[in-house]
């Protein structure tokens, strides 16, 4: 506790006054505790951040369709001329109808452009829902912890250069690594947001439905099918049912003769 108190104290100088102190008249001075992002913070200008809207745009669209094959077609085509792509595709095919699920992600700026054309394609309009959410407030924020941490991470690098021992440079490097693991997780974030804003996101549902006629020469066939598989079954039956039925017919003809012995003797 004794070290750590020790090297944020030599930090806290050298970012206030950039004078060279002896460790120990430093550390009675004051705690390194004391420093903080905000001390950083106001070395930076509070207008060099971003200054246009941050918007995320997102939508779905459900619709039905004369042609499926013919309407992914058109698809494909349109998001390639905006230079865009299918992310996901999904097909499903039910009794009744085809269905495509599509994943597409365009430029931003083209995003109505690719709604429009879509939905031009569509026979029976099922649903439309589109979105934005700002993410302005969120990047603005972002941009201003990165600043922050690296100016903070800069000045460690600059307190490392004058350690005098093994320990003072285990402690700051641990420092650093903590700082340098936060900026990294930051920055991933910033990443995400970047690419969900300048990337727009459209998923698009259509099917078509199959025709269902009645199909008399297939259904004759299949009951032919059915109707040899049903006797088959009945022989079966009868195979595995042989002992009760001779046992049946024995006893049927023990009784005829008997009757017919009875009929003789009146």
């Amino acid at each position: 506790m004794k070290t750590k108190l020790f090297t944020l104290v030599l930090l806290s100088i050298f970012i206030s006054c950039g004078q060279k102190q002896d460790f120990t008249e430093i550390a009675n001075e004051r705690s390194f505790d004391a420093i903080s992002e905000q001390e950083v913070q106001t070395d930076i200008p509070e207008n060099d951040f971003h200054d246009e809207r941050m918007i995320i745009k997102e939508g779905e669209v459900q619709f039905e369709t004369a042609n499926a094959a013919e309407t992914k077609e058109l698809i494909s085509k349109t998001v390639s001329e905006l230079r865009g792509y299918i992310s996901n595709e999904n097909v499903y095919t039910y009794k009744d109808k085809i269905e495509y699920q599509i994943s597409i992600r365009v430029p931003s700026e083209k995003f109505e452009i690719l709604l429009d054309n879509i939905s031009q394609s569509a026979k029976n309009l099922k649903s439309k829902n589109i979105k934005a959410l700002d993410v302005t407030e969120e990047y603005v924020d972002i941009e201003a912890r990165i600043k922050t941490k690296k100016e903070l991470e800069n000045r460690y690098k600059e307190l490392l250069k004058q350690a005098k021992n093994v320990q003072e440079i285990l402690t700051i490097e641990k420092e650093i690594g903590y700082l340098r693991t936060e900026i990294e997780s930051i920055e991933g974030r910033m990443k995400y947001l970047k690419d969900r804003v300048s990337m727009s996101t459209l998923t698009v549902v259509f099917y078509e439905n199959i025709s269902t006629s009645f199909g008399f020469g297939s259904k004759f066939i299949q009951g032919l099918e059915n109707g040899w598989t049903g006797l088959l079954w009945v022989l079966i039956a009868l195979i595995n049912l042989w002992p009760f039925l001779l046992t049946g017919l024995i006893i049927f003809l023990l009784v005829r003769r008997f009757n017919k012995q009875v009929y003789k003797g009146k």
